[in-house]
């Protein structure tokens, strides 16, 4: 799909193309100086490429998630074509990216050699090879035993948390490598990419260095000391930070020049290409780069799944009591080698609170019905956990309710409260049981990775838009909450915010400025007397939520 958001007068106002290589799709954004859109296009893998067999953009057999990395190089082909035909490629000054965290592409020495020679009479995938045809993703979930291994040259969980910034992941690269290394595949093995460093990678016609934040998602990358770990990535392989690459950069850094196949198949000038990060810091890099010249803010994302993303002024797995709550990622920030980013993902996200309203809002599943059934606070007299699918964090599954009862076996150490299991709530608790229970439960996650007060909060996703979700969130948090807004676009919509951030970074690393083109606009604040009722609850909330995960152990 191909979108045009504005044509500015100026023809010569130099543009900047933004890139993101989701899961789903390959987005570009174009904008000019002042940071408008000019144009946007979307390559939607499944319908755009029907013979790669792909549901939404991946192939998946059991646990095991790929991507087939031939796909994504027709998507870049096919987007730059559409530039092409746009006839805006000669005033593309600047590029920058962002992919799916995770993900990993593995080069052979022939596919290195022909990247550095491409031919503009072929496509690129006609033209390069892999050592491995279908990369790992994020989704992976295969690699439990090589996050055990990974865990046990760290030392223990804690101890790769500290050094890393997270216990073992499936989903992260290293354990992905790890299992690769395990296949007669990893003998052609030459270099190892991140799928953004891949994306780079293309771009500039050798292989570009991975950036700081996006390393930090693989669980081989020495947080604090901003470098390779030698220890975990020798366990693996005595030569994997060579193939890594020995040096990572900030994403704002220049890592070189757009290929003479891209310059000479598309009316592309050679203009500077500046790193690509993972997508979620690329997005919060984008969101901070609104939010100036304020102090920094947090981004909540309420989609399929939460995610929640706020800055540290300090690395916090220096501490005893921060190494007692390891859950969450903690990565070095894209482009401010003085701060990390702290990432906490909810897999139980909107899907659940569908289900809820489903269930209880008898109106034909209506929104409103539950909306009206959700103003009202509930805690501390009830609390209520909702993990259909194994949650991340805790971890958990299951519907848990529990209500005060004078003769309740549960006692809050703190309050001194007593609760009881209950198996149904009355017909109206359910709605707001639901955002107090997601949303209470990044108030102790937030309380476990920073002393610092939580910031301002911009929201997107699906479910931002809805007022009662929002004042939730101001209540619960007790924050401002705030949503981008774009003036100059249709209805004021906010574009998206990985390939937007690139974009803004390239804009910004170009002409040395920031750009007002999008806004931050107070959609919720925090009523005060609300806001203590939770900020009181939350000890009994964290004993109930402690008492649901043990039961999973």
């Amino acid at each position: 799909m191909d979108q045009q958001n504005s044509n500015p007068l100026d023809t010569n106002d130099p543009l900047y193309l933004g890139l993101d290589l989701s899961t789903q799709q390959l987005k570009g954004i174009l904008i000019n100086s002042s940071g408008n859109i000019v144009k946007e296009s979307n390559i939607g893998f499944d319908a755009t490429f029907p013979h790669y067999h792909t549901t939404n953009g991946r192939h998946v057999h059991g646990d095991r998630v790929t991507a087939p990395v031939h796909m994504w190089l027709e998507a870049l082909d096919h987007l730059m074509h559409e530039i092409l035909l746009s006839g805006l490629g000669p005033r593309i000054h600047g590029i920058s990216g962002a992919a799916q965290q995770h993900g990993s592409v593995y080069w052979n020495h022939w596919g290195i050699e022909q990247l550095a020679n491409l031919d503009t009479n072929k496509s690129l995938k006609d033209q390069l090879v892999f050592a491995v045809a279908d990369s790992p993703i994020w989704e992976d979930a295969s690699t439990k035993e090589e996050c055990r291994e990974l865990e046990h040259v760290a030392g223990s969980a804690a101890r790769l948390a500290e050094i890393t910034g997270s216990v073992g992941f499936e989903r992260f690269t290293g354990a992905q490598i790890a299992k690769i290394k395990k296949t007669p595949a990893w003998t052609n093995v030459s270099r190892v990419s991140l799928v953004s460093s891949f994306l780079a990678s293309l771009l500039i016609g050798k292989i570009a260095p991975v950036d700081v934040s996006d390393a930090s998602g693989t669980n081989l990358f020495d947080a604090q000391q901003e470098t390779w770990s030698q220890g975990l990535c020798d366990s693996i392989s005595s030569d994997l930070i060579n193939m890594l690459g020995p040096r990572v950069c900030m994403a704002d850094e220049r890592v070189g020049t757009l290929s003479t196949y891209f310059v000479e198949k598309y009316g592309l000038h050679g203009c500077p290409i500046w790193a690509f990060s993972g997508d979620n810091p690329s997005a919060f890099a984008g969101f901070e780069s609104i939010h100036r010249p304020g102090p920094s803010l947090a981004v909540l994302s309420l989609g399929t799944s939460d995610t929640v993303l706020f800055p540290l002024s300090a690395y916090p797995y220096v501490s005893k009591s921060a190494l007692e709550h390891p859950d969450g990622h903690v990565m070095r920030h894209p482009t401010d080698r003085s701060r990390f980013i702290a990432m906490l993902c909810y897999k139980n996200g909107s899907l659940v609170r569908e289900w809820v309203r489903d269930t209880y809002a008898h109106d034909n599943g209506s929104w409103a019905e539950f909306n009206r059934m959700a103003m009202e606070p509930l805690a501390p007299k009830a609390f209520g956990f909702y993990y259909p699918s194994m949650e991340i964090q805790p971890k958990a599954k299951g519907i848990h309710r529990f209500v005060q009862a004078a003769d309740g076996k549960l006692i809050s150490p703190t309050s001194g409260t007593r609760y009881t299991a209950v198996q149904e709530f009355n017909q109206t608790s359910d709605p707001r049981a639901i955002l107090e229970s997601q949303l209470m439960s990044m108030c102790v996650d937030y309380r476990h990775k920073s002393a610092d007060p939580l910031p301002v909060v911009a929201v997107t996703g699906g479910a931002s838009d809805n007022a009662v979700v929002r004042q939730a969130i101001a209540d619960i948090l007790g924050v401002r909450v705030c949503a981008v807004y774009m003036p100059s676009a249709e209805c004021g919509v906010a574009p998206a915010m990985p390939a937007y951030g690139a974009a803004i970074r390239a804009l910004s690393a170009a002409e040395g400025r920031s750009v007002d083109a999008c806004v931050l606009r107070d959609v919720a604040v925090p009523r005060e007397l609300v806001h203590k009722r939770y900020a009181d609850a939350l000890a009994d909330f964290e004993f109930l939520r402690r008492h649901v995960s043990l039961q999973h152990v």
